[in-house]
């Protein structure tokens, strides 16, 4: 029946079968699209999703733990698998979890998950020196105080949604704050991020830019009158509704010259230290540049990701150079990899950081930077069994 058909339109057919509620269908082709393309992330990802919500959950926890496999450290992915194995497998849920925070630094039922408390006085554990993270960094949605409780309550329900795999209902959610509240760039975000949860980046990309259009309200380049034209674009809200194509683009807010610019300035800010100024700038070159620009954003990001990593700011800094492995999972560098193995690393989170030094000893490192990613997997490995021993006494 599907003999020839390209893997994108299976994979368009299962999900529109799946968010007319026909999971069987969709099952059933996203099992065909495994067994044609068996490392394809995504398929592997919305099988898991669609298993567990029909509470087949032992082939559930294979589908994610093939997503991580050949895409590792999604979010969503790490979620899901942290939650189902919360009773099967507790050390790993609890693994998955502290993980998985990185992401969703506020979700309570993750904090609860990852329940392993490392002693207190353990600073000389740590792999490289940093600053202390303050309680309030890494606040994606700014401040709560003009939202009423019944918004409140909507955005928890729509991000507890997200946390156990059901996408549609959650961009439902976040689809009706949207027509209530068109110019809240919480609202935007948390669309994007529920988009990008439901395994489509590019629409997740076009929110996240729209909700740093109506934050940034000191950029120069950026017209309000441009701001009026994206929130009566009912399209969008529409693609919001039912995940289906986008047939046009956001306006444009800039172009690639003025991205530039801006980029070369964070580059020359961080070289002079001040990594606060160049993670603005490298945030204005990403609002800025064409949506076609890929390559370009993902040097973006990754500078971004460097003056946070710079800056302390791990965890932000882990989210910055997974968004730019998400916008183009082939172009990314050694270096992106040995970047966020060392975030990893000074968060104390070892496994992780094997992992990214590991992958960036294949992505053409140097000669020196090869000895030096080498023998920070060796320290990562000590540490790790150093970790492990600590929490095993714990745990008696």
């Amino acid at each position: 029946m599907h003999m020839g058909v390209p893997i994108s339109e299976l994979l368009q057919e299962a999900t529109e079968f799946a968010l007319s509620g026909k999971n069987d269908n969709a099952v059933e082709i996203f099992e065909k699209v495994v067994s044609i393309d068996p490392e394809n992330a995504n398929a592997w990802y919305c099988l898991g999703v669609l298993l567990s919500e029909s509470g087949n959950f032992t082939e559930a926890i294979h589908s994610f733990e093939n997503s991580d496999k050949y895409y590792p450290n999604h979010g969503p992915t790490l979620v899901n698998l942290a939650i189902l194995l919360e009773d099967e497998n507790p050390d790993k849920a609890s693994e998955l979890a502290k993980s998985a925070l990185i992401f969703y630094p506020d979700d309570e039922r993750l904090k609860e998950i990852y329940s392993i408390k490392e002693p207190a006085n353990n600073t000389d554990k740590l792999f490289v020196n940093s600053i202390p993270l303050p309680d309030d960094e890494f606040d994606l949605n700014g401040s709560h105080s003009e939202r009423n409780p019944s918004q409140n309550d909507k955005i928890s329900d729509a991000q507890d949604l997200t946390s156990r795999g059901e996408h549609s209902s959650a961009v439902s959610i976040w689809k009706s704050l949207l027509e209530d509240s068109p110019n809240s760039s919480e609202v935007w975000r948390g669309l994007g991020e529920a988009l990008l949860s439901a395994g489509f980046p590019d629409r997740a990309e076009q929110c996240r830019i729209k909700a740093d259009i109506l934050s940034d309200k000191e950029n120069e380049y950026i017209k309000h009158d441009n701001i009026e034209e994206i929130d009566s674009t009912e399209a969008l809200i529409q693609a919001a509704q039912d995940l289906e194509t986008i047939d046009h683009d956001i306006p444009e807010r800039g172009d690639l010259e003025e991205s530039l610019g801006w980029y070369n300035m964070g580059i020359n800010l961080m070289s002079e230290g001040k990594n606060d100024e160049a993670i603005s700038s490298f945030e204005k070159a990403i609002g800025g540049s064409p949506a076609e620009e890929h390559d370009f954003k993902v040097k973006a990001h990754n500078g971004r990701g460097n003056a946070l990593y710079n800056s302390g700011r791990f965890p932000e800094s882990i989210v910055a150079y997974h968004t730019a492995i998400s916008i183009d999972p082939n172009s990314v560098s050694g270096r992106t990899l040995f970047n966020m193995g060392s975030s990893y690393a000074a968060l104390e989170m070892f496994d992780d950081a094997v992992k990214c030094f590991s992958q960036a000893l294949e992505r053409g490192l140097d000669k020196d930077e090869v000895e030096l990613c080498e023998k920070h997997i060796s320290r990562c490995r000590m540490l790790s069994r150093e970790q492990a021993k600590r929490q095993s006494r714990i745990s008696r």
